[in-house]
């Protein structure tokens, strides 16, 4: 006989799960979130602080004494007690399953003891602190974010499908949890250039009245694309209605507006060529609508693409003008690597909106996963080895070689990263990849991508909030910085 108590419990939490489905806020998607925690016991492990996952007992320790200290004002302890260690993953808090068990957030310890360190880092940023000498402070908070890195945002390729980027942009634009660092590939490179190259005021705007969607969809008419018609495009259309969306600015001026390290990247069209990762640090000169062209540019559909960059004089050059590119998916749909490496990397969030690509599996540990791994790995080996020895030993022309170099550069790629978020479409999605939407159908693919990122908020706003206070207090550093040498300058 069933239990009363159980089945009512049940056709609660089914209720809420629907209405999760069809919230049109976040407010309002979180209210219920807290409802569906309470309902199946969520809240109380959040409340319950010991667990196998983590050190309970440590962290516990480590929030008292950083509120010890300062409380007391001993700012050379509070220093010293940071100092001991600032990394996302100190007595396993970092790990992925305690920010799935709950809708709302993790343990509550756990982001008290986030909280206690931000607190502490924000204590010691003010300049006219004078426990702490500014030289001493200022070289640890370099230190400390060396070591504990940052969160970059990677916007995968997909056609039209790329559209559900703009919701996921939005949504974490208006909880203030964007990363500085952004990229993108294809479909990807095209809204990370739009949030690239506009501030979080100038970017929500966008949503306004519904603009965004209708300007992307004005001209639909005029633009005919599909495979095998790459002869027929009228590029010069496509220019235009790229600029349309896109200002004439480069990655260099874009982030002297912005402050947002947006990233493109770009496959080579030729063998021997090698693919690039576009920004203001390696190619601060090339023009963003160019990249974008050149990223998005799929063989079989558009042309390859030549790359224009701004001179001394402000005219608009070919940028490497003996090479063409095309689309960034190809060789790194997601380069975790080169950020990783130029920017220091180490927290990845990924809006994911191809069907079937790096979906979390939910394999646990044990000899499945194992045997899984496993398989995987011989299986690229056994085809990275077809390909090389088809490559060394066969007579093939310019096209082969480049479809064998996607190739192989398509096996090692990685397409999750630590915190993903995925359209809620199946492989039928893969049917709208080409398709020219209507107004409403992009309103609701942008609408989907807001949805889809609401329920990962909480984990975002946890994780990256220790390597946010860092950037924002080394920012503050580095503009009063600027403004002392200016001063001085005058002064003499």
């Amino acid at each position: 006989m069933s239990n009363p108590k159980f089945s009512r419990k049940s056709r609660a939490i089914r209720k809420i799960e629907k209405d999760l489905l069809h919230a049109d806020s976040y407010a309002g998607w979180f209210d219920l979130a807290r409802q569906h925690d309470r309902e199946t016991g969520a809240q109380l492990w959040r409340e319950t602080d010991d667990s196998r996952l983590y050190d309970h007992s440590r962290i516990k320790t480590r929030v008292q004494k950083l509120r010890r200290m300062r409380q007391k004002g001993d700012d050379q302890g509070l220093l010293f007690t940071l100092n001991e260690g600032i990394h996302g993953n100190i007595d396993g808090i970092g790990q992925a399953k305690l920010y799935q068990r709950a809708k709302c957030g993790t343990k509550l310890l756990i982001e008290e003891y986030i909280s206690e360190i931000s607190e502490s880092l924000e204590h010691l940023a003010p300049r006219k602190l004078r426990s702490v000498s500014w030289a001493e402070r200022v070289e640890f908070f370099q230190r400390a974010s060396h070591c504990y890195g940052r969160s970059a945002l990677m916007l995968s390729g997909g056609g039209t499908l790329g559209y559900f980027h703009f919701g996921v942009l939005k949504s974490l634009i208006e909880q203030e949890l964007c990363p500085v660092v952004i990229s993108g590939a294809s479909a990807g490179a095209f809204v990370a250039a739009i949030v690239g190259t506009r501030t979080d005021t100038e970017y929500l705007e966008l949503f306004k009245n519904n603009f965004l969607a209708r300007a992307l969809t004005a001209n639909r008419e005029n633009v005919k694309i599909g495979f095998g018609k790459n002869n027929k495009v009228d590029m010069r259309v496509i220019k235009q209605e790229m600029a349309r969306m896109i200002p004439d600015m480069t990655f260099l001026e874009a982030y002297e507006k912005t402050g947002r390290s947006i990233n493109i990247t770009i496959s080579p069209a030729e063998t021997r060529q090698t693919s690039r990762l576009l920004n203001h640090i390696a190619s601060p000169n090339v023009t963003i609508r160019s990249a974008v062209l050149a990223s998005s540019a799929l063989p079989g559909v558009f042309p390859p693409v030549q790359l224009e960059g701004r001179n001394v004089h402000g005219k608009i050059v070919p940028y490497l003008s003996s090479r063409r590119w095309i689309d960034g998916s190809f060789s790194q749909d997601l380069p975790a690597k080169r950020l990783a490496r130029m920017y220091g990397v180490n927290h990845f969030i990924v809006s994911q909106v191809m069907p079937g690509l790096g979906r979390e599996r939910n394999l646990k540990p044990g000899i499945r996963k194992i045997t899984s791994d496993a398989s995987i790995a011989a299986t690229k080996e056994i085809v990275r080895g077809c390909l090389d020895l088809v490559q060394r030993y066969a007579s093939i022309g310019p096209r082969l070689g480049i479809a064998l170099n996607t190739t192989n550069a398509l096996i090692d790629q990685q397409f999750t990263g630590d915190i993903n978020i995925y359209p809620g479409y199946g492989i039928s999605g893969l049917g709208m990849i080409l398709k020219m939407l209507s107004e409403e159908e992009m309103a609701e693919l942008i609408g989907a991508g807001e949805r889809a990122t609401w329920p990962k908020i909480p984990a975002i706003g946890t994780t990256t909030r220790i390597g946010r206070t860092l950037d924002s207090i080394l920012h503050a550093f580095e503009v009063e910085e600027k403004h002392w040498l200016k001063s001085a300058r005058k002064a003499g």
